[in-house]
């Protein structure tokens, strides 16, 4: 085998795994990318549409949260604009009866906020008297004492200083986790009179916030205060969060961050009242992200489905073409071991394959009677050769007696034998030379040399192809008897593996400058040792003692052709772009006129 050959059968894959890549890569691969794509692009459009609807109800919330508290300015407004407490600071304060100020006081205060949703309680404070603080208690939403004792005792100056800077405003104020709506009574000179403080209720004011989708807790910033703390336990609200939170809010007003985990969280901020306050929400990722999960679950599920399918037509692949083929195989090593008339058990129950093992058991019969039949004629032939031998038959009556064994095989039908016997005879008798002639037309030439062609083609059978191409008009030229065979034998003996699939062509045709150009190209590969052993034969100094007669036969035609017509003609053997051996002929097209 050339190496050639041999690195073409080191490229050669199995069936089963080229089978399988194309399988991987032209259709699993493939499959899962667009898998993969899809699930990128509804991930993208289930997180954009997250974050458009939370964003949605995050801002409907915040504006409940701004009414609930404009009604709470509102509500604290009435205490001025309706001018009851100043009426009673009036009547009262004036004839220091601190009895009936303090009646008259509080039970305004309770019918205006005592049943307010919006407020825990409600906290006076006279400006001549601060150390008084008058009250009223919100009790059915949790209002007691303990928030009038906490104003009192931790509240109250900071309000008041607040207070000395609001003039007629409203302010928040954040203390200790309790938010206070702050605002001034003014006389009708807008001079202070009074600190009217409305304790907020936290719970109603986040109660809205239970309707954002994903909803798991809240917690809310003023001015950088904790007012309002989250109650899960595995979250914290500390002063750090808020930093956080303002860079991650950065100029922006509302941002939702998601966090992988359990939680993600949205944020808002609020410029109102004269300061900032800041939502945080935290969202139950279980609850938002629940659709995705679905999605993902689904694509998994096809892609599960898609390994049994896989697994499946690898198995019928396996079964249906690769074991029925590696019967084929099996057998083929074994006929090529010389086991001829092996045959296969055809039990396919697929059209294509039942044909081929039918085909493959016909031709290894047949293989095998033509090979039973060869052999016999092989025998006839070589008790023929000693016979002729021991009896020293001259070539005359050779070639006379295989024209009679010639007319008895086409008399009995056996045209096959019958050319074979044409074709040896056609070459004794161009061998012979009975007309002693040295040129002879180049019809002549190529009859010699199909003759030989036609008995390696009856040898070698469908392994041995060979083409012809010829310029009819060159038919007459006169050229030197047999310099085509002897390279035609060459080209089969040396320079193709004819046990393969042996293929040769011959080209006869005139050249540009004048010269007829002969070539035999076959498809061996040209080694390096071939190229020197070459060399070795055509130069003028070879020892061809050694040498086979195939190869005296090509040095003769070299030196030959190089003595009738000139050193610049003769035979040439190099390889071609196809990497193929071309053997070329080159002489003149007149015959010189000493000869």
């Amino acid at each position: 085998m050339t190496n050639k050959a041999v690195e073409k059968h080191r490229r050669r894959k199995s069936l089963r795994w080229s089978m399988v890549r194309r399988l991987v890569f032209g259709w699993f691969l493939p499959l899962l990318i667009m898998i993969l794509v899809v699930i990128v692009l509804m991930t993208e459009n289930v997180l954009r549409q997250v974050d458009q609807t939370i964003h949605s109800s995050v801002e409907k919330t915040v504006e409940i949260m701004e009414i609930q508290l404009k009604d709470c300015e509102t509500a604290s407004k009435n205490a001025s604009y309706m001018a009851m407490i100043s009426k009673y600071y009036r009547q009262y304060f004036g004839e220091e009866n601190r009895t009936e100020f303090e009646k008259s006081v509080e039970e305004y205060l309770r019918q205006q906020y005592a049943y307010d949703d919006n407020c825990r309680t409600a906290e006076l404070v006279v400006l001549n008297e601060p150390e008084n603080c008058y009250y009223a208690l919100n009790e059915s939403n949790g209002g007691t004492y303990q928030d009038v004792r906490f104003f009192r005792t931790k509240a109250k100056e900071e309000i008041l200083e607040v207070a000395k800077t609001l003039d007629t405003g409203t302010t928040l104020v954040g203390i200790d986790g309790r938010i206070y709506m702050v605002r001034n009574l003014v006389t009708s000179k807008f001079v202070p009179y009074a600190v009217l403080a409305l304790e907020l209720n936290q719970d109603s004011l986040m109660k809205s916030y239970a309707g954002i989708w994903g909803y798991a807790d809240a917690a809310l910033y003023w001015n950088g205060e904790l007012l309002v703390p989250g109650r899960l336990e595995n979250e914290e609200y500390t002063e750090h969060d808020y930093d956080y939170i303002t860079d991650t809010l950065g100029e922006r007003d509302a941002v939702y961050r998601y966090k992988s985990g359990d939680y993600s969280h949205a944020y808002r901020r609020i410029k109102t009242y004269g300061g900032t306050m800041v939502l945080m929400v935290s969202l139950d990722n279980s609850v938002i992200y629940a659709e995705m999960k679905v999605m993902w679950y689904f694509f998994l599920i096809l892609f599960l489905f898609m390994i049994p399918l896989v697994v499946q037509m690898m198995r019928f692949f396996h079964n249906k073409v690769t074991v029925p083929l590696g019967e084929v195989i099996a057998a083929a090593d074994a006929v090529r071991e010389g086991e001829l008339g092996i045959q296969i058990v055809n039990e396919e129950d697929n059209e294509e394959f039942y044909q081929v093992k039918d085909s493959f058991n016909h031709m290894s019969q047949q293989l095998k009677n033509q090979f039973d039949k060869i052999y016999l004629e092989e025998v006839a032939l070589r008790d023929a050769k000693i016979m002729a031998l021991q009896s020293q038959i001259n070539p005359h009556f050779l070639n006379n007696t295989l024209e009679i064994i010639n007319w008895e095989a086409r008399l009995n039908g056996n045209y096959k034998v019958s050319g074979m016997i044409e074709a040896l005879s056609t070459m004794l008798g161009e061998t012979m030379n009975r007309k002693e002639a040295q040129f002879h037309s180049v019809a002549e030439e190529m009859a010699y040399a199909d003759a030989y062609l036609y008995i390696i083609s009856q040898r070698f059978g469908a392994k041995f192809r060979c083409e012809e191409r010829i310029d009819e008009r060159l038919l007459n030229v006169q050229v030197p008897r047999l310099i085509i065979q002897p390279i035609v034998e060459n080209a089969v003996e040396h320079g193709m593996d004819i046990t393969e699939q042996g293929r040769l062509e011959v080209r006869l045709f005139e050249r540009e400058d004048g010269y007829l150009c002969i070539e035999v190209e076959d498809n061996g590969h040209l080694t390096e040792e071939d190229r020197k052993r070459i060399d070795r034969i055509l130069s003028k100094d070879a020892e061809m003692a050694k040498e086979k007669r195939v190869s005296l036969g090509i040095r003769n035609v070299d030196q030959r052709l190089k003595m009738i017509y000139g050193p610049d003609c003769g035979l040439f053997i190099d390889s071609n772009e196809e990497e193929h051996t071309v053997s070329t002929i080159l002489l003149k097209m007149d015959v010189p006129s000493e000869q």
